[in-house]
């Protein structure tokens, strides 16, 4: 420790490097580094004043009261300049604010209902000749197929279009993974018709047609047309559970299933009689025979099935595939009839054949489809996509037809109140036919678009 005159400064000599010689002004005190900013006027006061007697300090360097003095002041002055000064131009704290994200409300509804426009085309495996022109040359009278002539064919009467329907779904939550759903799809129907008009001759002749007699003779007809009729309805009724794997949303259902086809296949052949001499009716005759088969199908039945799809973009997009499988009892029958009807000159209608059956088969259902949403609100979303049905075990229409086609060929019957120049005795008619059964060996597909809404309330 220094002394000079009666002012004694201590300083550590970790903090000061070097002593200054004595006189030495203020300035050269201290090295630049020395100085400890922002530090309280006690401490400068303790390290230069000799009145603090901090002994933590070495006195090394002693200067007059004055000069001392003088410095300490402009110190003190100096320290709360850059104090005040560090503290003004220190900018605030910036204030975080964290990013903004949209996260969807989870949907608290109970209820949720859809509708979808559901269009279906049907796929056909089966073809069949439905009629053909032919001649009859004498003196028997038979029917001989002419080559290059029209023919009517099942592939001719089927519409193959994608038809509208409807699809209608209500549901509701038992907790927020289990809800009760039932669903309803149908009101599609096919139809298409197609004929070949014949002359007198050639004619036009159907292995499904001929079984009434007019004129002393089986009949020839101078045209036919065919129509062929579909039409579906389907009713389910499931206890859904949904869950998640990993970052899927699936889901499993099981229930019970209705669904129903009805369809019908009709036959109509017109054949007009001149007025030939001598035996020839009073004025031409014209009458019209019919062939129809209406068939039903009733499957009863349970199903299971699953859904399994992704959400994208915050839950506003979303892709999920579905399918379902169900075992069936299907109570089908149907019923095949034909007649004849004098349509000009009088007379009355007859019945040649009428023939059914009911019984009750196996059957399944498969069903598979793809589904595209768009959430337009929390409680709103516009769907799309792409489904597909396949039915075995049914009992169609074309089918029946062709197994009670002998049936009919093998009965006749007059058609009372026409011209019969040459009437056969009774005994030689063969009776009418009673069919061959029910045959539920049929096949269904349809598949096709849809788009619709979804609501939940």
């Amino acid at each position: 420790m220094k002394t000079t005159g009666d002012l004694t400064v201590r300083r550590s000599p970790a903090k000061i490097q070097r002593v200054p010689q004595q006189g030495a002004g203020p300035r050269s005190l201290f090295r630049r580094n020395s100085y400890i900013p922002h530090s309280s006027p006690t401490d400068v006061i303790d390290a230069i004043n000799p009145t603090c007697q901090n002994p933590s300090f070495n006195c090394e360097v002693a200067m007059t009261s004055r000069t001392c003095t003088r410095w300490v002041l402009a110190m003190l002055a100096a320290n709360l300049a850059t104090t005040s000064s560090a503290q003004e131009a220190a900018p605030p704290a910036p204030v975080v604010v964290p990013p903004t994200e949209f996260v969807q409300a989870a949907d608290t509804s109970r209820w949720y209902a859809g509708v979808d426009v559901l269009w279906l085309a049907r796929d056909y495996s089966q073809n069949m000749l439905l009629a053909q022109t032919v001649t009859a040359p004498p003196p028997d009278f038979k029917a001989v197929p002419l080559g290059g002539a029209p023919i009517l064919t099942l592939g001719n009467v089927t519409d193959d279009m994608a038809q509208p329907g409807l699809r209608v779904r209500f549901g509701f939550r038992l907790t927020d993974a289990t809800s009760i759903e039932l669903g309803y799809f149908g009101l599609q129907e096919w139809t298409a018709s197609a004929s070949i008009p014949a002359g007198d001759p050639p004619f036009a002749n159907s292995p499904f047609l001929g079984s009434s007699i007019i004129y002393g003779n089986r009949s020839f007809d101078t045209g036919i047309s065919a129509q062929y009729c579909s039409q579906i309805h389907s009713a389910e009724a499931n206890l859904r559970r949904s869950f998640s794997v990993g970052n899927w949303n699936a889901a499993a259902l099981g229930g019970f299933r209705y669904f129903y086809l009805s369809e019908q296949l009709t036959l109509t052949g017109a054949q007009t009689f001149p007025n030939f001499k001598p035996v020839a009716p009073p004025a031409s005759q014209t009458f019209v025979e019919q062939t129809r088969t209406v068939a039903n199908n009733n499957l009863f039945g349970a199903q299971i099935g699953g859904e399994l799809g992704r959400t994208w973009f915050d839950n506003r997009f979303g892709l999920a595939a579905n399918g379902k499988v169900g075992i069936f009892a299907n109570n089908a029958n149907q019923l095949t009839s034909n007649g004849a009807r004098l349509i000009t000159g009088g007379g009355t209608a007859t019945s040649t054949l009428a023939a059914g059956r009911g019984n009750t088969d196996f059957a399944s259902l498969y069903e598979g489809g793809i589904t595209a949403t768009v959430r337009v609100t929390s409680r709103i979303r516009v769907r799309g996509g792409y489904q597909a049905l396949f039915v075995q075990g049914l009992a169609l229409a074309p089918t029946q037809l062709a197994a009670t086609g002998t049936a009919i060929q093998k009965s006749s019957q007059l058609v009372p109140g026409s011209f019969i120049p040459f009437a056969p005795p009774p005994s030689t008619l063969p009776p009418p036919g009673t069919g061959s059964g029910l045959n539920t060996n049929g096949n269904l597909l349809l598949h096709g678009p849809f788009v619709g809404l979804d609501v939940s309330y």
